[in-house]
């Protein structure tokens, strides 16, 4: 980092500059991106940010330059960090006739301009005309309906209609085949590109929900694993709060190599985020499906499939919406990865009629290095946020048709009812609420037909933070996993022992594929309601110790780590990428 002969450039760009009276946006942005490496740091700090890049800002946004990060998604990066904000919102300094130069003034006209003035200031400085009625109205719409200007805004910079003007009139793009090389990779990139593809077309929680936590552990294990990695995440815009909530730590960590996209339909996605390949973790992305780069798609169950009619009579969505996609995705896919045998089995041969060496098992991991680095709250501190003094077994689990709640409510009450379940002061704790939930009339039956202090014993606490998960597990007497079906070794077992913490389960197939010894475990048929029972007593009365014989029986499961199933995801990526290059020779 020459810093003086960095000035020197940037001296001789604002000269150049202050010379062409009136420039316009978009002849800025067009010599902009004419500029490379270290100059293009140094210039996008002093046009964005009005101030010189610090060494940890100009080393990071090089690394990411140089790892192939398009040079316009690196500029609406900065333009959208908390310091530009800032910036963007303080009063406007005019400073002779160069209203557009540095590029700093135009956004924060942009900030300051009501819903009307910012859209006809977007026309008007970024594409250079006066917008027609109709599409002022069409935008307006958008940000009335709650779209982020970011979003409008990053549209124009990368619209079809500002590649024409720059294409028709600037050096830069007359001497590149295309404007993609403006905003994609160049072609000597040494980085592997992996695209995470989050899709949803409405709004969801992805932070310390199962999908979110389990497309949350693999990046950052493929970005711990290899430095070799960029993994580039495509949400739409409405869940963009959300993807950030949920690698808020991860980005953190590797800010050079991890990008939140928010983009505004497919055909946006596929011309400007370039990747090598995609990882699609959800059946339920039916978008997916215009995704023109190979992925990988990973089918954690099917479990519409095998209770069809439950969940014909309460859901029949899943049937009318999603089957059709999910057999298009999973044959359009490169692999289609499982969680467990019985699944690939299942789903993958049986329902799908996938060839086999279309399927591939990838096995879960305990939250270990997760569960260490969030750590345990000090147990009186924790029970009084929950208001959990008394001992208690734990469910983590969402209300769904297959969870098994309503038994396992039914079983907890017969217990209260005993001489040992009165004394025990034994409470079950749920993470959820039954209400606008499955079986909410049936729990409320049975809670109505309850005595007040057997109603008390069942404790709905609502979502728990991801942070307060080891905690819950920790002070819990035992976790009790009731389910009817799983797509793999049901996660609480594992969340569970991993904070020492036994378990009571049941019989179910999965489970038993991993566990080399159920006899170490309490174990029930998850459709009689009497076993359940027996096996919550026999949880209150014998967990002493049990924790210890059973992860020995599951050993195997738990020595796995989720850089180990990165790893394993890698080699799939590894082939997909080795056999695209083969046909480009």
């Amino acid at each position: 980092m020459d810093v003086m002969k960095l000035r020197n450039n940037s001296n001789e760009f604002t000269n150049m500059m202050e010379k062409r009276d009136g420039i316009t946006t978009f002849e800025l942005i067009s010599e902009l991106l004419d500029l490379e490496g270290e100059t293009l740091i140094w210039e996008l700090y002093k046009q964005l940010l009005l101030r010189e890049p610090d060494e940890p800002g100009f080393l990071s946004h090089l690394e990411q330059l140089q790892g192939g990060c398009p040079k316009l998604l690196l500029m609406d990066a900065i333009m959208n960090s908390k310091e530009a904000n800032v910036l963007y919102a303080m009063p406007i300094i005019e400073k002779g006739s160069h209203n557009n130069f540095p590029l700093a003034r135009v956004l924060k006209r942009l900030a300051q301009a009501d819903h009307n003035e910012f859209i006809r200031a977007l026309y008007m400085e970024v594409l250079n005309r006066q917008p027609n009625l109709q599409e002022v109205e069409n935008y307006k719409q958008l940000l009335n309906t709650g779209s982020l200007r970011s979003s409008v805004r990053r549209g124009f910079f990368v619209s079809q209609e500002l590649q024409g003007l720059l294409r028709k009139n600037y050096k830069y793009l007359n001497k590149n085949s295309s404007f993609k090389h403006a905003i994609g990779h160049a072609s000597t990139n040494p980085m592997k590109h992996i695209g995470v593809f989050l899709g949803y077309h409405h709004p969801v929680t992805l932070a310390g929900e199962g999908i979110g936590n389990f497309i949350g552990r693999l990046v950052e294990g493929w970005l711990n694993n290899r430095s070799d990695v960029m993994v580039h995440v495509a949400v739409t815009e409405e869940n963009w709060m959300q993807a950030r909530l949920l690698f808020g730590k991860v980005a953190s960590k590797y800010a050079n190599r991890l990008w939140i996209h928010s983009f505004p339909n497919m055909n946006w996605l596929n011309r400007f985020i370039e990747v090598d390949v995609w990882c699609v973790p959800y059946v339920g992305l039916k978008w997916a499906l215009e995704l023109e780069k190979p992925y990988v798609l990973c089918v954690h169950d099917l479990v519409y499939l095998h209770f069809k009619e439950l969940y014909a009579d309460k859901q029949p969505e899943f049937f009318s919406n999603l089957q059709p996609s999910v057999d298009a995705m999973a044959k359009k896919a490169f692999k289609v990865v499982f969680n467990s045998n019985y699944i690939r089995d299942h789903e993958g041969l049986k329902f799908l009629k996938l060839p086999i060496n279309q399927t591939e098992v990838i096995r879960l991991a305990p939250p270990l290095e997760e569960y260490r680095s969030m750590g345990i709250r000090f147990e009186t501190t924790f029970r009084k946020k929950y208001n959990l003094y008394a001992p208690y077994l734990v469910f983590p689990s969402i209300i769904r048709l297959h969870k098994n709640h309503d038994r396992l409510i039914e079983a907890f009450l017969n217990f209260k009812r005993t001489p040992e379940g009165k004394a025990s002061n034994l409470r079950l704790v749920l993470t959820d609420d039954y209400k606008g939930r499955p079986f909410e009339e049936k729990i409320r039956a049975m809670l109505e037909r309850s005595k007040k202090e057997e109603q008390e014993s069942i404790v709905f606490i609502g979502r728990v933070s991801s942070s307060d998960l080891p905690s819950l597990y920790r002070y819990a007497v035992g976790t009790i996993v009731p389910t009817l079906f799983e797509g793999s070794c049901p996660f609480p077992i594992l969340e569970s022992l991993t904070v020492d913490t036994p378990v009571a389960i049941s019989r179910i197939e999965v489970a038993m594929e991993v566990i080399t010894d159920m006899q170490a475990f309490i174990s029930f048929d998850p459709y009689a309601v009497n076993e359940i029972e027996a096996a919550i007593s026999q949880l209150w009365k014998g967990h002493a110790g049990l924790a210890a014989k059973q992860k020995v029986a599951i050993r195997g499961v738990l020595k796995r780590t989720w850089a180990d199933a990165a790893r394993e995801y890698e080699s799939l990526f590894d082939i997909m990428i080795g056999k695209k290059h083969s046909k480009r020779k």
